[in-house]
């Protein structure tokens, strides 16, 4: 069934639709939106009522930029902390998966919509499997995530994510 937990996320993913539409307009990268497939409940006359997710998409964005698979999830929290498990086990292992056939990979967060992170897959990974197994912290604040990875608002992109890619992938614009 929809909730309002299923949308909540959606003001952050339509900021990243707009920057990925505006990256393809500047051909400077392809990055599509992985939909999700729902199947329709009816009623006993046929209608539709509601829906239900028919299978989990992997993860919310795939594309390529300079050259390079990339794979991301969006994840948006009302506070200024966030959950390592928000990725889910699925998720999880497709972004490792990624990574390790030399993709790209990583979690866009959104702190509300006014502080936005790219932080790398590894990174990400350490977070919960030191959670899940060293029983470190279930989450990371806001405080704790690093400069480097803080996505700048403005310009001539809605939400400049790949400024961050180019400085952690391909070490400040110049290819690895």
């Amino acid at each position: 069934m929809i909730s309002a937990q299923a949308n909540r996320g959606r003001p952050l993913e339509e900021l990243i639709i707009l920057a990925n539409r505006q990256y393809r307009t500047q051909h400077l990268a392809v990055i599509h939106k992985v939909p999700t497939a729902w199947i329709p409940l009816r009623d006993s006359r046929g209608r539709v009522v509601n829906a239900k997710v028919e299978e989990k998409a992997v993860v919310d964005f795939l594309g390529t930029y300079r050259g390079w698979p990339l794979a991301f999830d969006a994840k948006h929290c009302s506070g200024d902390r966030i959950r390592w498990d928000r990725v889910e086990d699925h998720q999880a292992q497709f972004l490792e998966d990624w990574a390790r056939d030399e993709g790209i990979s990583f979690i866009l967060v959104g702190f509300g919509m006014q502080r936005f992170f790219v932080v790398p897959w590894e990174v990400w990974r350490e977070g919960l499997l030191r959670w899940r197994y060293e029983h470190g912290p279930a989450s990371i604040s806001v405080k704790q995530m690093q400069h480097e990875w803080e996505v700048r608002r403005g310009g001539q992109i809605a939400l400049d994510y790949l400024a961050i890619v180019d400085r952690l992938f391909f070490r400040g614009g110049g290819e690895e």
